[in-house]
């Protein structure tokens, strides 16, 4: 049995291939939001709920056939944009899910969980984690050995969800109790976020040779010389991530100017009234 994708050597088809321990963790996420749902003691609302949800969607497109399958044995491209889901797209959807104050009242309850959660939200920590997993990841002994397994593979991909809500807790963490963040900040540790990157991805676009065995060897799709393929590798990581840091910016900073703009006219309208009385 297959639980999950990894690199098996044989020809590419469309044939659909069933992977039960996909959907065991799809299922195993989706448990515990509902059970958490029902322990918290405040409502969560629709728009969290839906977030959470398409976070875990996001997982499982990741995760199942065909990109998986692809991703794990095929087309480097895919490998790639696996790598995007699973670190950019799905976690900030998961930690939006969230509700701020669940992780308020964890960290008024612990002492523990309060240094944790601070510790986790220190901009250079979430940076270290994240590149570490980026750059440990894609070396080329650790995908090559890795990716031929169901567990390497299942490893490296739960390696890049972590790297990814490491990426994005300091981001979503709620401010002032948790993060140490505060919004311009923000917006120079997402620009900081997507500097490393760049170095695998160059390596994958200007490389005269393919650097992984394993996609090199790998049974053709179509024919991609694997070249082209590394080449959209390159291409997919450093575009894909850009966009998903760039979005996140463009997001925060019109929240900030909004949220300055209410400052701004409560205090008009509360100079107006102390103005009236006196």
């Amino acid at each position: 049995m297959t639980w999950w994708c990894s690199a098996q050597g044989v020809a590419w088809t469309w044939a659909w291939r069933p992977y039960p321990g996909v959907w065991l963790f799809v299922l195993a996420i989706m448990a515990w939001y509902a059970w958490r749902r029902r322990r918290w003691a405040i409502p969560v609302g629709a728009g969290r709920t839906a977030a959470f949800l398409s976070g875990v969607v996001v997982l499982w497109l990741a995760s199942d056939w065909p990109v998986g399958t692809l991703g794990a044995g095929y087309l480097l491209s895919v490998h790639t944009l696996q790598y995007v889901l699973y670190s950019l797209a799905a976690p900030p959807l998961l930690l939006a899910g969230v509700p701020p104050r669940r992780v308020l009242a964890a960290a008024a309850a612990s002492p523990g969980w309060r240094r944790a959660f601070r510790f986790a939200a220190h901009p250079l920590v979430a940076l270290a984690t994240f590149n570490l997993v980026l750059f440990v990841s894609h070396a080329p002994p650790v995908v090559d050995a890795l990716r031929t397994s169901q567990a390497g593979s299942f490893v490296m991909d739960m390696a890049w969800l972590v790297g990814g809500l490491a990426l994005w807790w300091p981001i979503f963490a709620p401010v002032p109790d948790v993060s140490r963040l505060t919004p311009p900040w923000k917006l120079g540790y997402l620009f900081v976020s997507t500097i490393l990157p760049t170095v695998p991805s160059a390596f994958f676009v200007f490389a005269d040779y393919p650097i992984y065995g394993l996609y090199e060897l790998a049974p053709r799709v179509y024919d991609i010389p694997a070249r082209s393929d590394q080449l959209v590798a390159g291409l997919t990581m450093k575009i894909a991530g850009d966009v998903a840091a760039w979005s996140a910016m463009i997001v925060i900073f019109f929240r900030w100017v909004r949220a300055e703009h209410d400052v701004d006219r409560r205090e008009r309208a509360a100079r107006a009234v102390a103005g009236a009385e006196g």
